[in-house]
């Protein structure tokens, strides 16, 4: 299985996006946020990473956030911000039957 691991970290303090494979040593863990990559990417061929925020061509714009759901074992998409199984559907099958982008994430182009 050829899979990529990948994540990039908020920085709280320096209100940045950071993107590498290792966490900064000399960070403090409180002020980071570790997001990791799902393995897929948008229509427009960009990473899509835990927290971002994708938009639907076909859906009448619709915006929903990423996000790893526990119950399910699996990346979700969720239209509110509870990050709720109830209310949120499978990242991959949206994938299948809708065009996304990566429209921004919860921290930067909300």
């Amino acid at each position: 299985m050829d899979r990529e691991i990948k994540f990039r970290f908020w920085d709280k303090t320096l209100n940045k996006m950071i993107y590498r494979a290792l966490l900064p040593y000399d960070c403090e863990h409180k002020d980071i946020k570790v997001m990791q990559f799902t393995g897929f990417k948008d229509c427009k061929g960009v990473d899509i990473y835990e927290g971002d925020i994708l938009t639907s061509i076909d859906i009448f714009d619709k915006s929903e956030q990423v996000y790893w759901c526990e119950t399910y074992g699996g990346w979700m998409l969720d239209m509110t911000d509870s990050q709720d199984q109830k209310d949120g559907t499978v990242l991959g099958s949206d994938l299948e039957d809708f065009q996304f982008y990566v429209s921004g994430n919860i921290y930067e182009n909300k």
